[in-house]
């Protein structure tokens, strides 16, 4: 069973012997925060649809392992079976996303479909499944991105789903609660999603003179699970790249 956490929030020792439950955990930010938290004593179940990389964090995980679901987080039947065989969970990430950096104009229907299927339909789903495999006191964390403030050629789709998504959570925590849901606004990460679009802005660009690690947004996010008090809000994490 899960966990009952009904006090703490100064993030020490909340993550011992708590479940949480990763979508996208396979690589980049959700890999960080499956192996940062079971540093901390969780036990993690990662999924993704890719299982040799959602193997190679298992193997990463070892005994903090709870398993691993190769899964699209916008069939709903999926995520709930997944989620039922560990459940309830303490916690909820989604950092899976499929998206699409094209200039408005040129993109097609199934790219725009599969962006609002990774991205917002999956996260709408965990939020369903929440309501039966999340403690009463958990917490669901979700990921937007500095698109929706900073608007850039070929960001118009997922600038748009990013404030979709910073608008559903503050619903969820009134529709919700007890249940936390909070949504990690990053901004541009080292990791493979600028595969499929143009180069993000260089570090002179960011006050904090850098790009994100995957590390930087694992702290922020853990943060955010541990820290009771924080509930249907928006942390951003950008080094400053929406004043920059």
């Amino acid at each position: 069973m899960a966990t009952n956490r009904p006090q703490g929030g100064d993030g020490l020792g909340a993550m011992q012997g708590a479940k949480l439950f990763v979508a996208g955990g396979g690589s980049g930010m959700g890999a960080a925060i499956a192996l940062m938290a079971a540093a901390r004593g969780a036990k993690v179940a990662v999924a993704g649809r890719r299982q040799e990389k959602l193997d190679r964090v298992v193997e990463m995980l070892g005994d903090q392992a709870l398993g691993s679901y190769t899964l699209d987080v916008h069939e709903a039947d999926q995520v709930n079976a997944a989620l039922a065989e560990h459940g309830p969970f303490d916690f909820i990430v989604c950092s899976a996303a499929d998206l699409t950096f094209k200039a408005f104009l040129e993109l097609d229907d199934s790219e725009i479909d599969t962006m609002l299927s990774s991205k917002l339909m999956g996260p709408v789903n965990l939020a369903r499944a929440a309501s039966k495999h999340l403690a009463p006191a958990g917490s669901v964390l979700f990921f937007s991105g500095v698109a929706a403030y900073r608007q850039t050629e070929g960001t118009s789709i997922v600038g748009s789903i990013n404030m979709a998504l910073e608008s559903l959570v503050a619903n969820l925590a009134i529709e919700m609660k007890p249940k936390r849901f909070n949504v990690i606004c990053p901004g541009v990460v080292d990791s493979t999603t600028w595969d499929k679009g143009p180069q993000p802005p260089t570090p002179a660009n960011v006050p904090a003179g850098r790009r994100g690690q995957a590390q930087d947004i694992a702290h922020a996010a853990l943060m955010i699970l541990e820290n009771n008090f924080i509930n249907g809000t928006v942390v951003n994490v950008d080094g400053g790249a929406r004043i920059g």
